[in-house]
């Protein structure tokens, strides 16, 4: 792929007056795609066929998620020495057209505007870091039921949705790039690039 990162305008990030947890985080940037919009923490791509909507999660996100679920556990918490400071996403995919889409996790990517490429972490990783003795086999259901690590398909008029997780971005990323490759409605390949801006704690 041509290093998107040239086409991007440098802007200077201002601190984040999020006047209460002071969190770091992303938050969404300007989209370079016409097919993909901002609303709110949301970043929602309108293809033929399919809606996809990302939206990246802060600790307190990822306790709202899995408050949502309350046979689960939120293992980043519980296991919180080896998972501090991963990025998670939440990608939500709706088929809304007559063709199956497919999806391959393991091609998905975050992109910094120094083109460091980070893939998302692969189901072998993840296992290693939720298998800990304690609370491990909660863990490991929630890895299975949760996280987007196997290929996906998608059927006509179903949606599915899933977390994307990540290791840390570089200390120095003013942005980066969800590039959420592989994605296919029929035999289609669609280019979904989903651009975020970095926020730091003050």
């Amino acid at each position: 792929m041509v290093r998107f990162f040239s086409l991007l305008i440098v802007v200077s990030l201002a601190a984040c007056a999020s006047g209460g947890s002071g969190e770091s985080g992303l938050r969404p940037g300007p989209q370079r795609l016409p097919t993909l919009r901002t609303q709110g923490d949301l970043i929602i791509a309108t293809l033929p066929g399919a809606t996809v909507t990302v939206e990246p999660l802060t600790e307190k996100g990822l306790d709202a998620y899995y408050a949502r679920r309350s046979t689960l556990l939120n293992p980043l918490k519980i296991f919180s020495r080896n998972t501090r400071g991963l990025l998670a996403f939440i990608l939500r995919i709706q088929n809304v057209g007559q063709e199956r889409i497919s999806f391959d996790p393991g091609q998905a990517v975050l992109v910094d505007q120094q083109d460091h490429r980070t893939v998302a972490l692969s189901y072998d990783e993840l296992y290693a870091l939720f298998s800990e003795q304690r609370e491990s086999a909660l863990a490991l259901r929630t890895l299975e039921e949760t996280i987007l690590t196997k290929f996906l398909v998608v059927p006509p008029k179903l949606e599915r949705e899933g977390l994307l997780l990540f290791p840390p971005a570089d200390p120095k990323a003013k942005a980066v790039i969800l590039e959420v490759g592989s994605f296919y409605v029929g035999s289609a390949e669609q280019l979904l690039l989903f651009e975020f801006e970095v926020r730091r704690a003050p």
